[in-house]
């Protein structure tokens, strides 16, 4: 357990001197490797040449492709109006229809922050002018965004696929309940608000937007309906690997946004965020490598399961001290870097303690969606302050997302509580 220790202080004060998280996963993890025998140094070679051949780690690439060309056409926008239209009857409906757009695009972007930012540009205007809560506005738009990573395709999924060697199909699938879960819990907080206290969510009786009927409000959010079912529907029946079907989203994609004014210059910018992405995630996962083969080599993932098996600890607790864990990292660092940081010895030791590998990888994906909207680091507000900086203050953002905290905090008790809330849809794939 010493060792386990001297690894996370050299891991913590390579951070702290400012090292990328890939420079001090990689570099800090052949430093230990020579430390014990350079002869393992060959090890290496091939645990690099594992996870960068991983044939999961082809989907991030496609996927946040996708999702740049869906976000950066006009595509979006025009589903957050029909979404709106179809919600307008609900007490607090532009509320819901953030929850709702949000949950949707998630099912085709794949990125929490993605998904807030789009939503957040199309929505706010809109609100500011009717007079909703700001509170509950920027709330709802950053804990609508944190589905980015859980409803498929998710990209933090993706990556545990690729980590843990398990199925990224299946954690898909997996995922798809608990995520309807979490959206409909948001959706009934906002109608109990909107009902105790209806000028949270103010009808506006002079609003200059044209109204438009549901049949218009359904084929503006076609497009995107037609390309999430079309890949969720392919993995979920076998039609289709992952891989294929991110390939396919990404044809769907540029078909629908060659209708809405896809232009070159366009598709360029695309590409360049795309390889921007997918270049920093792996060399984060080739650092994040070498150093779980260190951690292996030093044999500390057995003594962590040694030292847990002799406790005489009833597992729910070993796995609510994790969740504190992951709770309390969320607060300073962003999803992947702590994915990447932990998964060698908290995966091991979860599953000695016999809990299903897709499911946690379920609770593991809530734990970092909560901490994308708790301060000081939630990334999905500053991504919704940064909308209009001058006019959202960082603590109305964070004061409105707290309650959501605690919603999700509910809904991961819920999967913990009843596991087959993840595991059902996967076994009947």
């Amino acid at each position: 357990m010493s060792t386990l220790g001297l690894m996370a202080l050299s891991l913590i004060f390579g951070l702290a001197i400012g090292l990328p998280i890939a420079v001090a996963l990689g570099g800090l993890g052949l430093i230990w490797i020579v430390a014990l025998d350079p002869n393992f140094l060959n090890g290496v070679a091939y645990a690099v040449w594992n996870s960068a051949t991983n044939e999961a780690l082809i989907a991030i690439p496609l996927f946040v492709l996708m999702g740049e060309i869906l976000q950066r056409s006009d595509i979006a926008g025009r589903f957050y109006q029909g979404v709106a239209t179809w919600l307008r009857w609900l007490p607090g409906n532009l509320l819901h229809a953030n929850i709702a757009a949000s949950a949707l695009f998630a099912a085709v972007s794949g990125s929490s922050l993605a998904t807030a930012a789009t939503i957040g540009t199309a929505a706010i205007p809109r609100l500011r002018k009717d007079g909703y809560d700001p509170g509950l506005t920027y709330g709802s738009l950053a804990a609508g965004g944190t589905l980015g990573i859980l409803i498929p395709p998710s990209i933090p999924l993706i990556i545990y696929s690729a980590l843990t060697d398990t199925s990224v199909g299946q954690l898909f699938i997996a995922a798809v309940i608990p995520g309807l879960l979490m959206t409909g819990i948001f959706a009934g907080y906002i109608l109990i608000r909107a009902t105790l206290n209806p000028s949270i969510a103010p009808v506006s009786r002079d609003d200059t937007t044209p109204q438009i009927g549901r049949g218009k409000a359904l084929l503006m959010m076609m497009p995107l309906l037609f390309i999430m079912v079309v890949v969720l529907s392919g993995i979920y029946f076998g039609w289709t690997t992952t891989n294929e079907a991110a390939a396919l989203g990404v044809v769907l994609a540029l078909l629908v946004a060659g209708r809405k004014g896809l232009s070159l210059p366009m598709l360029r910018q695309c590409s360049a965020s795309t390889v921007r992405f997918t270049a920093m995630i792996i060399l984060i996962i080739t650092g994040a490598s070498i150093f779980s083969f260190a951690v292996f080599s030093w044999g500390v993932t057995r003594m962590v399961a040694e030292y847990i098996s002799t406790l005489a600890i009833d597992p729910i607790w070993i796995l609510g001290l994790i969740i504190v864990v992951y709770f309390i990292l969320g607060m300073f660092m962003d999803a992947i870097s702590i994915m990447v940081l932990t998964m060698a010895v908290i995966f091991p030791t979860v599953t000695h303690l016999g809990y299903d590998p897709i499911w946690f990888g379920v609770v593991v994906v809530i734990l970092l969606e909560i901490g994308l909207i708790t301060p000081p680091v939630g990334m999905n507000l500053f991504t919704i302050q940064s909308l209009d900086p001058r006019r959202i203050s960082l603590a109305d953002v964070a004061w409105g997302s707290a309650p959501f905290v605690v919603l999700m905090l509910i809904a991961l008790m819920f999967l913990i509580a009843f596991p087959q809330i993840a595991l059902w849809l996967p076994s009947r794939m």
